[in-house]
């Protein structure tokens, strides 16, 4: 009878660890979702893994594989400024044969042989975000970045009027990265839109971070103690540029000058709350995350699409804070879940 009882809890055993292999054999990797091997892959290559920005546009992307039944793979370089990782990752992925690859470049250039070669082997190339240059891709999905910075230099005015009583004055400028299609872009929107419409505004300087993190903090320090209370406003073009701003500006007690920030960070968002900024240029990154793959299943499939996709931009107000109409684009992730409960 023992003997009987013993083979019988061996066979359960067996048949627990077979089950368990089993199981697990169904589980993605980390940064993985979607259809099982064989079906369609797409490999989605960010910026930055550190990026709070880039984390939001990764859920979009991995959302739509899910919504869509196929397998997405997303990677970065830690950080923005590692360029040659980043192209270390794209030779990687056009190894990894996969249906379509997106990709948000660093910068403009270094991406372009690595971008040739895949569409070379027959897979599409989606870019998003910031553009490179050639105009040897399939889709462009990025928020109008000339745009961002025309809507940047008209908040900046209106922020001007409303606390020094009129459209004038010194401002400064910061960008996080030069030779980012992107922030060039929003560069020189908010340059000329200032230009044509409010000519006595003055960019007295117009800083670049090198992609480096606390360089913004510093810019801001050494603007408030070389102008004083002649600059009137500063206009950070990303992120991390906002987000150092705020804490500048925080630590230094300013809440009197026009600020104007890109993106919507959480430091960037009390900033907003708490009066150091006046006006958040927002884009729609976790649209651009789900478009990205949705966009390269579409060209894996055969499908015909747009050259160029304007994936979106907002001005949010403290009032649009307050009120809960902010919740889209300050909360992407939360706010897509909802939606789909």
């Amino acid at each position: 009878m023992m003997k009987r009882v013993a083979w019988i809890l061996a066979v359960v055993m067996v048949l627990g660890v077979s089950l368990s292999f089993l199981s697990g054999c169904g589980k993605k990797p980390a940064g993985e979702t979607g259809a099982e091997p064989g079906e369609k892959k797409v490999f989605v290559i960010l910026k930055a893994s550190e990026s709070e920005f880039w984390n939001i546009v990764k859920d979009g992307a991995i959302v739509a594989g899910k919504e869509l039944g196929i397998n997405v793979t997303v990677k970065s370089p830690v950080s923005e400024s590692d360029i040659s990782r980043q192209v270390a990752i794209m030779e990687n992925a056009i190894s990894s044969k996969p249906s379509a690859i997106v990709v948000a470049p660093s910068q403009s250039s270094p991406l372009v042989p690595a971008i040739k070669q895949a569409l070379k082997q027959g897979i599409p190339v989606i870019i998003i975000d910031s553009g490179v240059d050639s105009d040897e891709y399939t889709s462009f999905l990025a928020s109008d970045n000339i745009k961002i910075g025309q809507i940047a230099a008209d908040e900046m005015a209106k922020a001007l009027a409303a606390k020094t009583g009129e459209i004038a004055g010194k401002i400064a400028g910061i960008t996080f990265f030069a030779g980012a299609a992107s922030l060039e872009k929003r560069k020189q929107g908010f340059e000329e839109q200032l230009k044509a419409k409010y000519p006595l505004v003055e960019i007295v300087d117009f800083r670049d971070a090198s992609g480096k993190t606390g360089q913004t903090i510093n810019f801001v320090e050494n603007y408030l103690t070389k102008y004083g209370t002649e600059l009137k406003g500063i206009f950070a073009n990303n992120q991390p540029t906002g987000e150092e701003t705020v804490s500048a500006l925080s630590q230094a007690k300013r809440k009197d000058l026009a600020v104007i920030v890109v993106d919507s960070g959480q430091q960037e968002v009390w900033g907003l709350k708490n009066g150091f900024v006046d006006s958040m240029i927002v884009q729609k990154p976790w649209k651009m995350g789900f478009m990205g793959v949705e966009y390269a299943l579409k060209a894996a499939n055969g499908e015909t699409i747009e050259k160029f996709v304007d994936t979106g931009v907002a001005a949010i107000s403290p009032e649009m804070l307050e009120s809960g109409k902010a919740e889209e684009y300050l909360d992407p992730v939360s706010f897509h879940k909802k939606k789909s409960e």
